[in-house]
């Protein structure tokens, strides 16, 4: 069986995309996802996302495989993705659309984005409401308060033990937020698969601090559950968002910094977030 794949990424965030009957992309699974999304040995991608378009409830019913094969829930800036490649299939630069995910229902619009650009939109997603997220299976290891040694306290910096505050939220797929001084400082691969191994299921995890200079503005480096270290999660953003909110730190329009880009988010109920999805090419692979 032969399928058309799009390639889209939002801030850095990449995606495969396919879109079809849902009989069609049942064949498609986590094994593709495996094979597909390996950057050596396959195309190269943080998720593949399939997106039936013949359920006469819904614009669009979406899966997402991770990297590893595993299933997401939700994901920020996949939807968008998957948004703009529904978009250039139907040929229109301006749509509304409504897609079921893993996570719940979720409306979309989409609009083109800067001038000169057009394999760029931006769209704007209603990501529901941000919910506790869940507790961890065992703490945190480490007393940070009685730490003395040099090298043990950066150990600590590293894995971000020594975080001001922390939270978990539930934006459909779960997400750890912990506040520290200086999110350069931590080993993002070291302490994001630390901190995912406290829960049970797997968490995304965020290490974020205010944005110097700069009101209503949080920077925060990414650990994805199933795909590692990215350049981008929009539900992550959300949950930051929230979390800076929660704790003072800004007011209710925040503006959140990745090291793939920019989104705005809308803190509220609703939550929503605010970003681009950008088309790289199509392929057609072997299934």
């Amino acid at each position: 069986m032969r399928v058309l794949l799009t390639k889209h990424h939002g801030l850095g965030n990449d995606f495969l995309v396919a879109l079809g009957n849902a009989a069609d992309l049942a064949v498609l699974d986590a094994a593709q996802a495996c094979r597909w999304c390996d950057r050596r040995r396959g195309i190269g991608a943080d998720g593949l996302l399939l997106g039936a378009t013949d359920d006469p409830d819904w614009d669009l019913v979406m899966t997402l495989y991770n990297a590893d094969g595993s299933l997401a829930e939700m994901s920020g800036n996949g939807i968008r993705c998957l948004a703009q490649a529904e978009a250039r299939r139907r040929g229109v630069d301006h749509v509304t659309l409504h897609i079921l995910t893993g996570g719940g229902a979720r409306q979309v619009e989409v609009h083109p984005g800067s001038a000169g650009d057009p394999a760029s939109v931006v769209a704007r997603v209603e990501m529901g409401p941000a919910r506790p997220g869940p507790a961890p299976e065992r703490a945190d290891e480490g007393d940070v308060g009685s730490l003395t040694s040099t090298s043990t306290l950066a150990a600590a910096t590293a894995l971000g033990l020594d975080a001001r505050r922390s939270g978990t939220y539930d934006l459909g797929n779960p997400h750890l937020v912990l506040l520290v001084d200086d999110p350069e400082a931590v080993d993002l691969a070291a302490a994001g698969s630390f901190h995912e191994a406290c829960y049970p299921h797997g968490i995304n995890v965020h290490f974020v601090a205010p944005a110097p200079d700069e009101a209503d503005a949080m920077t925060m480096r990414v650990w994805e559950r199933g795909a590692g270290v990215t350049e981008a999660c929009g539900t992550g953003a959300v949950a930051v968002a929230r979390a800076a909110h929660d704790w003072g730190l800004v007011g209710p329009h925040v503006t959140i910094h990745m090291p793939g880009g920019d989104v705005t988010v809308d803190v509220g109920d609703p939550m929503v977030l605010v970003g681009p999805a950008t088309y790289v090419g199509t392929v057609e692979l072997e299934a």
